[in-house]
């Protein structure tokens, strides 16, 4: 089979996909007849069919199946060697995947302005989203590494801790609480609190805290980011849980007020995660060392910004 190509692979997927010639054609720019050719010259080089047509929809029979499958498995191992490639480039035109928690989102872009200031030719792919979603894109292997609060147990994964993060309870200027002092634990899980969705790294943190405590809080509205919780918080539909660095903006404002309450602020930290044995091209390495050369985790403020 040594005249089998990619894109008759390529073809036959789209047409197992469509179930038509005509349709995979189109979704390929190409014309109906250039697809037919391809796909019978899949077949003379193999020996046997790989579609048929029962009414009006083309079907891929026993071989196609198998020709798609093991296509899928040389796709995988050229998305390898791509990958294993980028460790013999220069750093200047590598390229960086990170994955970053939502409520981490405005530090670490503003990390990641700092590393284009010495590797302006360094191509940047980020993904912001929760601490389900960062987890599943390093288990994937879709990125290079991620920025997020707590690593899991789960996935063996090498952390390292850069920044503190304080955790802290806010609730809106003209609240009841807002300014009491050492409000008991007890007395603030009467209160409801706006909760990020289910998958969230700090609503785990909060609801796995206060059960520690042998408490439990009043889940209230879910909301699906940081800023629909400060909105819904600052209109005084409940407590929220927050990054002291994602709301200090609001609390100098007079927008928002920092409870004091017994325990609070939680302290953390954030984490620069990739998984154990990864072997790390020269961009995601050298924003590695970036970090540490920085030691970014004594030059950010409890209020989460960088002063140097």
């Amino acid at each position: 089979m040594r005249n089998l190509t990619l894109r008759q692979l390529e073809i036959l997927g789209m047409v197992e996909a469509t179930g038509s010639y005509t349709k995979a054609a189109n979704q390929l720019h190409l014309t109906q007849s250039a697809v037919y050719l391809q796909v019978r010259k899949l077949e003379q080089e193999i020996g046997l069919p790989v579609t048929e047509q029962v009414g009006k929809k083309v079907y891929l029979t026993d071989a196609g199946a198998q020709v798609l499958r093991s296509g899928a498995l040389i796709g995988t191992e050229l998305e390898n060697l791509k990958r294993s490639l980028e460790h013999l480039r220069d750093i200047e035109d590598g390229l960086l995947r990170i994955s970053v928690t939502s409520t981490a989102n405005a530090f670490a872009v503003e990390l990641l302005s700092r590393f284009l200031n010495k590797h302006p030719r360094v191509k940047i792919h980020l993904n912001i989203a929760n601490r389900k979603d960062v987890l599943a894109g390093l288990e994937r292997n879709d990125v290079d590494m991620a920025i997020m609060g707590e690593p899991s147990p789960a996935l063996d994964l090498v952390a390292l801790p850069f920044h503190r993060n304080y955790l802290i309870l806010v609730a809106s200027s003209n609240h009841p609480l807002a300014w009491q002092k050492n409000i008991p634990q007890a007395e603030i899980v009467k209160e409801p609190f706006v909760l990020r969705e289910p998958g969230s790294g700090t609503r785990e943190t909060v609801l796995r805290y206060f059960s520690e405590q042998g408490l439990h809080i009043k889940e209230g509205v879910i909301m699906d980011s940081n800023e629909s919780i400060k909105q819904a918080v600052t209109v005084g539909m409940g407590i929220g849980f927050l990054a002291r660095h994602s709301v200090v903006v609001k609390i100098a404002a007079g927008y928002l007020r920092e409870l004091s309450v017994e325990g609070f602020p939680l302290q953390r930290a954030w984490h620069l995660v990739h998984r154990k044995g990864k072997h790390l091209a020269p961009a995601p390495q050298a924003f590695k060392e970036f970090l540490l050369q920085h030691q970014y985790v004594r030059t950010i403020d409890e209020q989460g910004q960088i002063i140097n």
